[in-house]
């Protein structure tokens, strides 16, 4: 729920700096109080531990690309298009986790998948033809949604499921976003020119949607499979639709509230399906014990 907020909040930063700025200024105070944490938390070692990983720094390539590609994406186009288009990972995590990690689809993924998969399609399918929207940005936000599903299957698979793994991979995204806002963005050593809003809404982005909310996933990811947390990922459209809807008064449209129906029956499914496997292992486990 909490990224989902970036999508508006990113949106009135804005307009204050470019995409490549707003980026690195955002996980660079990220990085800022990551290590504070770390040190407050005793997973100072834990931190120094992750740095040293090649599997961190691998993920944060992966990561910073999908960032650069969203915020390039979303200065060329509005949020609500942003939220949607940058968010169609979850209906590729379940077959990059098949061919990647070899992780089983259920039968009951498949429905879920479709629904997810019918929400995004009900929702960007009145958009098309219109003209509206720049190609280029939305060739972006799609290449942001690949690199989004790739580092969660990769994530996974490389065991980065840690809090220490969070706040090692927000330092390592940091550094390889670096060049890009110094050479692009022709950022100066501070962009004091923002103003206090702009830094506002750059402190917002740094430490709520990404030094908790990456803490949070990548913890939370240690306990469920991959396909699982990708489709879960989907209540991020539902909260930027709603912020979009309240904040820039866009009336949801007839195709916007089938596909909310859509993506909240293959969030609900998604749960239900995920606590029954584990109430399934847990009493297989009681049962070979016994």
């Amino acid at each position: 729920m909490v990224w989902g907020t970036t999508f508006v909040a990113a949106d009135f930063g804005l307009r204050y700096t470019n995409p490549y700025n707003l980026l690195f200024m955002r996980f660079a105070v990220a990085s800022a109080v990551a290590v504070p944490l770390a040190i407050a938390f005793g997973r100072l070692r834990e931190l120094r531990g992750e740095l040293e990983r090649s599997p961190v720094w691998l993920l944060g390539v992966i990561y910073a690309m999908g960032f650069l590609l969203q915020y390039m994406g979303q200065s060329l186009t509005n949020v609500g298009d942003a939220t949607l288009l940058a968010n169609l990972a979850p209906v590729f995590v379940p077959g990059l986790a098949w061919f990647m990690t070899k992780e089983s689809i259920t039968k009951s993924q498949i429905p879920i998948t479709g629904l997810g998969l019918l929400g995004l399609v009900l929702i960007v399918w009145p958009d098309f033809g219109l003209g509206s929207r720049s190609l280029v940005g939305d060739l972006l936000l799609f290449g942001a949604s690949m690199s989004y599903a790739l580092f969660v299957v990769m994530s996974k698979r490389l065991n980065a499921v840690s809090v220490g793994s969070g706040l090692a991979l927000i330092i390592a995204v940091t550094v390889f976003l670096a060049p890009a806002a110094i050479l692009l963005g022709k950022l100066n050593a501070l962009d004091l020119e923002m103003g206090w809003t702009g830094w506002l809404y750059v402190v917002y982005l740094g430490v709520p949607c990404t030094v908790i909310a990456v803490a949070l996933y990548l913890k939370g990811m240690g306990s469920i499979s991959a396909s699982t947390s990708g489709m879960i990922l989907l209540v991020e459209i539902l909260t930027g639709l709603l912020l979009a809807t309240l904040l820039f008064r866009q009336v949801p449209t007839e195709y916007e509230l089938g596909a909310s129906v859509a993506v909240l029956s293959a969030l609900g499914m998604s749960i239900f399906s995920s606590r029954q496997a584990k109430s399934i292992r847990t009493e297989a486990n009681m049962t070979s014990g016994a």
